[in-house]
Formats: structure tokens, C-alpha cells, sequence
């Protein structure tokens, strides 16, 4: 299932947060899409305060919507260990119709990659009949490969050849020594001889066993004692296979991708590459899936639903590689543009939590508690409760009905939520600065308007110096036009106004007052959507026509 994603604004303040998660789960009880709610930024306090209230887990932050590896269906890897035998390994690259198999350690770190490549030009070097000790194999590999059993366990290391005891003792000079690897079948005075030569394993073919008063003697030189059914042929066709996958991996240089690179960063990756699968690793080199060519060529774009915004310079970085379904806002339409007809719902109400409580209610679906105190929080931030000249009828209404879901009496819960998220004791001007911050494209010129609430206006005026420099410094940093610094008494209904760039003067006249040195203070001004941006593109229009 290709992931939907629901996001607000960069910024993001309490309506977009408590929008984004109550849109998710309306959609998860309407039956219409299992989505995630995400988050371009910190939250204000004010925010914080309301999800602690809730007890509801912040959003997970997510900045772009470049198609990374960990967003495509990837093939669940096949892993095995170390030890495991090449035999084991061929089998399971047959039975899981894979082209990779990832060799780890017991923790899953990845130490290398088997394919059938690798098989191949390792059963293909006919002349190496040292690989068995050349491997280090374990004696474990060769009881598994041969289904054999155990006549006697040596604590012995297999030195030697692989060899075959096809000749009489007397003929046999010295073809076999100490510490090699001998097949035999049901003939005793071979099996003394190799004994007598002191071999490290003798592999009793044709389901035969070894006498027990030869077997004595194999255990009094410390010689491991197979018994296979399989003939001897068989068995020597089938022993090289009980060398460990790890013998004959690919290492060192492995072509492994991130999880969290982007499909970008892969593709420009494997064009250097013939390989037909890679290995995926997470950040602590763990193996969590195999890629493909196919992956990268099949990979959709992910789904993005926009809530509390419809401006591309308002949304997540990237997010023309994404595909948007839905919009719903309640802000001037400035719409970024999509590829298909998309739902979009946009309504002139005081906040976008209103227009979801709305369609919670049109559905015939009852909020949990926590929903409601998140979508009733969302109407009092963006309404001001009800201070603000967006509020609606709606606003009231919906606030309302939510409150009484979420078990709160609204007056009483305004005063903490704005208490928790107005103060300013300890916060620098750069994160005055940067609380709640939108930029946009008004007749060509790039406007930046931040905003702050606060109860105690005089202590941010004691910062004014500061906070001119920083403006300065973030416009010139950021390319904007005007930089405009919103500071408001939500209880005296008032704002106090710094602009920095073009258009002060113009944006100080159209609310009747003049600019000095960079300020002016605006009664009466509470709403930065419905008062401050109208004023702004007048400003802007009246000073573009003279």
C-alpha cells in the first residue's frame, strides 16, 4: 500500500499539528486511507502544551518528499550466517527465487553478499582439493551436506586434502596423508590403512558403518568417523558444497544502498554498477531488504494530503516529487499546482480544525476524547478564542460540540493553553523570530511575516535593537522583499509592528499610523491571515501603481 502522508505548514503551529493528526485518524475511521501525520518543524510551546494535555505523541518530523529507499517495496532479504554451507545456500537461492543472499554475524550486520555467481566460480576450480581446510570448514557442514552420521567427533582440525580411497594399501604409495580427508567405502583393511596414515575425517560411503574394533582405532588416534548413504561418487560431488557461504562471499567493497538514501542517490549509484540486486542496510549497517533495478523503475511517488496551507513555499521541501491528493485550508488560495484533479476544501472559517470537525460531524463519526481536545485546542489558538476577525459562526459552533467530546470547559482551558504558549521568559530573538513564521509571493515580491503572542509586550520592546539586526540578517539570508514582525496582546486585543525591507512606510499608512525607526503599533490587530497579509498586498499594490 503506497503511504499517505497529511502535513501542515513549515512553522507549524497548533492548528496545523492537531489538524494533521484528527484529519488522519477521520480518515482512518471513514474507511478512506490509513495516513501519517508529519511535522516540518519544532513545535511552540504552546503546541507541546496541548498534546501533553491529550497525552498525544508529536507528529514524526519528515522534511521532504524526495522518494527514498525506505518508501519502496522492498524484497524481503534472505539472510544466513557465516557457517552456513554453500550447499544450504544454493538451495535457498532456488527455493526463494532470489538473486542475493546476505551473509550476517549474530547481529545482523551484513558481512557479505552470496549469489550464484559467487557458487559457481567456487565449485567450478575443480583443482583445489585443500578448500575444506583452506575454508576452515566445520565438521557440522560436512554431517548436514551428506546427511550423515556421527561414528566419532574429533576435536581435530581438517587438515588435508579430499581424496577418494579408490586403491588397494599397496598401491596407494603416497597418495594420502596425515590430516587429509578420505572417502572410503565398506572395505576394513582401507579404512586401518587410512587410520594408520593418520587422516583427520573418514567419510564411510554406501550406508555402511565402520567396524567397531576400527573404530576404536580411529578414536585412539583422535580421527572423525561419517557414515553417509550416499555412494562414494555422490558424496564426493557433494563434500566442496560443505565449505562455509563465508569462504566464498563477496566482501570488502559491497554494493550496499541506505535506507535512507534517496532514489536519486541510487539510481546515479548503480548506473556505475551491473549488479542486478543490492543489499539494503539501516544506519547501523543491518541487513532490512533487497533492491532491484525494478524497485527504482516501479517506485510512486509518495502521497501527500496538505492541511492549513495550499502555498508551495509554505510546504515541505521537494514537494513537486510528491502527488497531492487533498487540500483543506481555510487561508487565501495560492495553490501549488497538482498533475490530477484533487479534493480540496477550503472554507473562509478561523481555523482548519474547524473544517474537519465539521466533516467528523457530516460523517456521523464521534471524535475520541483526545481528538476532540486536539481539534477544540486548534479553534482557540487560531480564533484567539474568538478575539480574532476570522472567527465564524462555525468557529463557535464547532468548538462547542468538540468541547463537550473532550471534557473541557473552553474559558478555563484557553487561559492555560495561552499561558503556556504566550510566555517568552528564555527564548532568544532568533526563536522569537522563528516561532510561527509563513512567507509569501505577493505581486512578485517575496514577503516574510512572522508572529508572536504574548502578554507582556514591553519585555520583547526592551529587545527591539537585537531584533532589527536579526531581521536584517535572516531577509538578506532568506532573499526576502519585507520581513514583517508581528508582536501581539491577545488580552488587549493590540500588536506592536516591526518591518524590515521595502514597504514599510505604505504597510504603516494602511493601518492609519506612521512608521518610526522600523515600528509601529496597530490596535486592534490580532489576525495576520485575515488583517496582516490583506494590508500587506494593498501596501504593495498602491506602491507598485504610484
Amino acid at each position: 500500500m503506497v503511504k499517505v502522508y497529511i502535513t501542515g505548514h513549515k512553522v507549524p503551529d497548533t492548528d496545523t499539528i492537531c489538524s494533521a493528526i484528527s484529519y488522519a485518524e477521520f480518515l482512518k475511521k471513514s474507511g478512506r486511507a490509513e495516513a501519517e501525520p508529519i511535522r516540518l518543524g519544532e513545535l511552540n510551546n504552546e503546541t507541546k502544551f496541548v498534546l501533553e494535555h491529550f497525552n498525544v505523541d508529536e507528529p514524526r518530523l519528515k522534511t521532504s518528499m524526495q522518494l527514498k529507499v525506505h518508501d519502496l517495496e522492498l524484497d524481503e532479504p534472505t539472510i544466513i550466517y557465516r557457517d552456513t554451507p554453500v550447499k544450504r545456500a544454493i538451495e535457498l537461492l532456488q527455493e526463494k527465487k532470489t538473486l542475493l543472499l546476505s551473509i550476517t554475524d549474530e547481529y545482523h550486520k551484513l558481512l557479505g553478499v552470496l549469489s550464484l555467481s559467487d557458487v559457481t566460480k567456487s565449485y567450478m576450480n575443480v583443482w583445489d582439493d585443500m578448500i575444506l581446510h583452506r575454508s576452515n570448514t566445520p565438521l557440522n557442514n560436512i554431517v548436514d551436506v551428506l546427511s550423515a552420521k556421527v561414528l566419532n567427533e574429533a576435536k581435530r582440525e581438517l587438515a588435508g586434502k579430499m581424496v577418494v580411497y579408490a586403491m588397494e594399501p599397496d598401491e596407494l604409495g603416497d597418495r594420502i596423508k596425515k590430516g587429509d580427508v578420505v572417502i572410503v567405502g565398506d572395505r576394513d583393511n582401507a579404512q586401518i590403512d587410512a587410520i594408520k596414515r593418520d587422516v583427520s575425517l573418514i567419510i564411510v560411503s554406501g550406508g555402511y558403518k565402520m567396524k567397531d574394533e576400527i573404530l576404536e582405532q580411529a578414536r585412539e588416534k583422535n580421527i572423525s568417523v561419517l557414515s553417509t548413504e550416499l555412494n562414494s561418487f555422490m558424496a564426493a560431488r557433494l563434500l566442496p558444497l560443505s565449505i562455509p557461504a563465508e569462504f566464498v562471499m563477496t566482501s570488502g567493497e559491497i554494493n550496499a544502498v541506505n535506507i535512507n538514501d534517496t532514489v536519486d542517490e541510487v539510481k546515479e549509484k548503480l548506473a556505475k554498477t551491473r549488479f542486478r540486486s543490492y543489499p539494503v542496510l539501516d544506519d547501523e549497517g543491518k541487513i532490512v531488504g533487497n533492491l532491484s533495478r525494478y524497485h527504482l523503475i516501479t517506485g510512486k511517488p509518495k502521497k501527500l494530503i496538505l492541511v492549513d496551507h495550499n502555498e508551495k513555499a509554505q510546504s515541505i521541501d521537494n514537494i513537486d516529487e510528491a502527488e497531492i491528493i487533498q487540500i483543506i485550508d481555510h487561508h487565501r488560495i495560492e495553490p501549488v499546482s497538482t498533475n490530477s484533479p484533487v479534493f480540496f476544501r477550503n472554507e473562509p472559517v478561523g481555523s482548519t480544525a474547524t473544517i474537519i470537525s465539521k466533516m467528523f460531524f457530516e460523517e456521523g463519526i464521534r471524535p475520541t476524547k483526545e481528538v476532540a481536545g486536539l481539534l477544540s485546542s486548534a479553534i482557540i489558538s487560531d480564533t484567539l478564542y474568538f478575539r480574532s476577525p476570522t472567527t465564524t459562526d462555525d468557529d463557535r459552533r464547532m468548538l462547542e460540540r468538540m468541547a463537550l467530546y473532550a471534557e473541557i470547559e473552553p474559558e478555563e482551558y484557553a487561559n492555560e493553553m495561552f499561558k503556556a504558549g504566550t510566555s517568552v521568559k528564555g527564548k532568544s530573538v532568533s526563536e522569537l523570530l522563528n516561532m510561527d513564521v509563513k512567507e509569501f509571493k505577493i505581486m512578485e515580491e517575496s514577503v516574510r511575516i512572522a508572529q508572536i503572542f504574548t502578554l507582556d509586550k514591553e519585555s520583547v520592546l526592551e529587545l527591539k535593537s537585537e531584533i532589527l539586526s536579526d531581521m536584517k540578517k535572516i531577509r538578506e539570508e532568506k532573499g526576502n522583499d519585507t520581513f514583517v514582525f508581528v508582536v501581539t496582546d491577545i488580552f488587549d486585543e493590540s500588536s506592536i509592528v516591526f518591518v524590515c525591507g521595502e514597504y514599510g512606510v505604505e504597510i504603516a499608512g494602511e493601518f492609519g499610523e506612521k512608521i518610526e525607526e522600523n515600528e509601529f503599533f496597530a490596535p486592534g490587530l490580532l489576525s495576520r491571515k485575515k488583517q496582516m497579509v490583506p494590508k500587506v498586498t494593498d501596501a504593495i499594490k498602491k506602491a507598485k501603481e504610484n
